[in-house]
C-alpha cells in the first residue's frame, strides 16, 4: 500500500485540481512488495489520451483492468519488482505480458519471456490478466 505524508503536500499545484484531488511531492510504500506502473488510455473521436497509475497491490490493478472497454482500457502495465521477486540484486521496472495464476499464486510473465517468481516457470498458469486483451492488442 501506498501513504502520503502532509510535509509531502503541494500547497499551490500550478494546474487546477479536480474536486477533491490533491497533489503529493512523493508517496512511501508500506511494504516491500511489488507494485505496478499502469498507463491507461481513454480513446474517442477527439482523439486519445493518457493516464499513468501507480498501483500497490494485484487485486487493485485487476479490478481496474476488469472495466475495460473499447474506449477505456489498460494500455500497459509495468511491474515494479523487489529483488527478493526478480532475483537481481536491485529493483526492477518491466513491461508485462500476462498475470496469471498457479493454484492461487500470482506470478507475471514479462514481455521478454521471464517468469516471476521464477519457480513457477513451467508450471500451468491461468491467465488473469493479459496485454493481449480488449484495447491491448
Amino acid at each position: 500500500m501506498f501513504e502520503t505524508h502532509e510535509q509531502a503536500r503541494v500547497q499551490n499545484p500550478f494546474f487546477v485540481l479536480e474536486e477533491g484531488a490533491r497533489r503529493w511531492k512523493y508517496i512511501s510504500q508500506t511494504s516491500n512488495d511489488e507494485w505496478f506502473f499502469v498507463t491507461y488510455e481513454t480513446a474517442g473521436a477527439e482523439g486519445s489520451s493518457q493516464q499513468q497509475f501507480m498501483i500497490s497491490k494485484v487485486q487493485f490493478l485487476l479490478d481496474l483492468a476488469s472495466r475495460d472497454t473499447p474506449g477505456q482500457f489498460i494500455h500497459e502495465v509495468q511491474l515494479v519488482s523487489p529483488p527478493w521477486l526478480n532475483q537481481k540484486d536491485k529493483w526492477l521496472m518491466e513491461p508485462i505480458r500476462e498475470i496469471q495464476e498457479v493454484d492461487e499464486r500470482v506470478c507475471y510473465e514479462l514481455m521478454d519471456g521471464q517468469v516471476y517468481p521464477s519457480a513457477l516457470l513451467g508450471q500451468n498458469r491461468d491467465p488473469l490478466w493479459s496485454k493481449r486483451s480488449k484495447g491491448n492488442e
